[in-house]
């Protein structure tokens, strides 16, 4: 499973929605507040979790989440954590915040179908990378496990 929390302002819900729709039966689990917390579930907790157990966080930037509290302390909270953060920007001419301003961002005001294509790409390909170090894990568990069952066997007929 790929995990990635969406970062947001509720007045940018239909960008939000966009790309979870882009990623559904990818095998991508995207984490968006709005639909993720149950009615009195303690919100904090559930995304502080949510941000501490994603493989990816992306960031909507506009103006909206520019005020909002919640949306910059997620930041702080993924930064903090060395998360990757994909930002995908929606206002022209506004620049990302603080530790994360130097990053390469996706620039979804000058095209949108194109930036959240672009967005879907790189998420998969991340999924993709993350699939192939688990299959090389799972495939030296097994060799360690034939390695310790033929030692096994060898130090029995030793007997």
């Amino acid at each position: 499973m790929f995990k990635v929390f969406v970062s947001y302002s509720t007045h940018d819900l239909r960008n939000v929605a966009e790309l979870q729709q882009s990623l559904v039966g990818t095998g991508v689990e995207v984490f968006v507040a709005e639909h993720a917390v149950l009615p009195s579930e303690h919100l904090s907790a559930k995304i502080s979790s949510a941000i501490a157990a994603c493989d990816l966080f992306v960031l909507i930037w506009s103006e909206n989440a520019k005020t909002s509290e919640w949306v910059s302390q997620e930041i702080g909270k993924a930064h903090s954590l060395n998360k990757q953060i994909l930002p995908l920007v929606l206002t022209e001419g506004l620049n990302l915040p603080g530790f994360i301003s130097e990053l390469k961002y996706l620039p979804v005001f000058r095209n949108p179908e194109a930036a959240m294509a672009q967005a879907q790409s790189f998420i998969l390909k991340q999924f993709q990378k993350k699939q192939a170090v688990v299959r090389r894990k799972e495939e030296e568990s097994a060799r360690n496990l034939l390695v310790l069952g033929g030692l096994t066997l060898w130090l029995f007929s030793q007997q």
